[in-house]
């Protein structure tokens, strides 16, 4: 069925997202298991075949990152390795608010992948609440001086291009907080990888700064900015987890029709019981609904008319899509659908992340609650 929204250009760079995935991704999740994650040569050859930088490439369409979140979402590696390329979608930060001489000296190895990014905002006992953040970055002359813990940042345990979200004024709270570029290897920073039940050889990471001095010109944007420079990147992440979760359910339903076929049961196969074809058709009725929803939500950002309301109600309703087809196809697989080894036991597993990180369903219906009660 042909998608709303999408050009010849845009299903190009499907095909190309989609040949790289089969060919670096999928073939080698043994080796990154054995690595710990992706490693840094997976990065310098999605930059090779032009997938990463794509608020600069892509001329700021940001179609081009929803259709390569939702075909690494597609990818049954993704449940292993995480969000990974997605981890680009922080280059909007740079490219959107930095000033010409950071795009200078980072941009061209943001393309190639020499520069990994990731964004260092939760902390451990701050999540959906980023204006309680307590990670301080103080003025020292003409540097600031970095202090504070980060928690669940994606892509932060091997980032080496990191956007750090600190105050720079504690007594003005939100107001007073501010974006600003570490280095990685500069002194005083550590990461570390926190193992997760799902994404276990994703890159999700825990950083330290210990009075970490960076260039004051390594400020994006203005001091007390970052909640603008935050709600501009809110709207295309949304949608970029909503692609993904679209991809990966639209896979899961791939795998479990493959196995339902062959399987039997009392001498029939499993897809020939009328239970089995009910609970398929409800998981191709929800992804056909999301794939609307996600496309829809691509034309209205391209028109800036998607709201944050909006982007509240596409990752609510994508994310709990997914793990409700996941489940379900869980269940038709039965005890197979719990072996490690069996890729929908890890997509199963990992569907549970999207409802939480990067903002819970309870935020998300606090937000669209606030739409009703204005």
């Amino acid at each position: 069925m042909a998608r709303m929204g999408y050009g010849e250009e845009h299903d190009a760079f499907r095909h190309t997202v989609r040949s790289f995935l089969d060919r670096e991704h999928e073939p080698h999740l043994r080796h990154y298991e054995s690595m710990g994650g992706l490693d840094h040569a997976f990065w310098k050859k999605a930059g090779a075949a032009g997938l990463l930088g794509l608020a600069h490439t892509g001329e700021g369409d940001f179609t081009y990152y929803a259709i390569m979140a939702e075909e690494l979402g597609r990818t049954a590696g993704s449940a292993t390795t995480g969000s990974s390329l997605m981890s680009d979608v922080a280059t909007y930060i740079l490219v959107g608010h930095g000033t010409e001489a950071q795009k200078e000296k980072y941009l061209p190895g943001v393309l190639t992948g020499e520069w990994t990014q990731a964004m260092p905002l939760t902390e451990p006992g701050v999540g959906s609440d980023a204006t309680a953040i307590t990670a301080t970055a103080i003025r020292d002359g003409d540097d600031y001086v970095i202090n504070g813990e980060k928690y669940f940042i994606s892509n932060g345990a091997s980032a080496n291009l990191l956007y750090v979200v600190a105050k720079t004024d504690p007594s003005k709270g939100g107001r007073g907080m501010s974006v600003i570029i570490v280095e990685a290897d500069t002194p005083g920073v550590t990461q570390a990888k926190i193992p997760m039940i799902g994404w276990r050889q994703g890159d999700t990471g825990a950083l330290n700064f210990d009075n970490v001095r960076v260039p004051a010109t390594n400020l994006v944007g203005v001091e007390g900015g970052a909640m603008k420079i935050l709600m501009d990147t809110f709207l295309e992440d949304r949608i970029q987890i909503a692609a993904r979760c679209l991809g990966a359910a639209s896979k899961a339903l791939e795998l479990t029709l493959d196995y339902v076929k062959q399987r039997k049961v009392f001498d029939q196969r499993v897809i020939d019981f009328q239970n089995s074809q009910f609970m398929l058709a409800d998981c191709r009725a929800d992804i056909r609904i999301t794939e609307t929803l996600v496309d829809t939500a691509m034309i209205r950002l391209r028109n800036k008319e998607f709201s944050f309301e909006d982007g509240a109600i596409l990752k609510l309703w994508a994310t709990q899509m997914e793990g409700r087809v996941l489940d379900r196809c869980v269940q038709l697989f039965g005890g197979a659908g719990l072996m490690d080894e069996n890729p929908i036991a890890r997509m199963w597993t990992a569907s549970r992340i999207q409802r939480i990180y990067a903002g819970t369903d309870e935020l998300q219906k606090v937000a669209i609650a606030r739409g009703l009660l204005a």
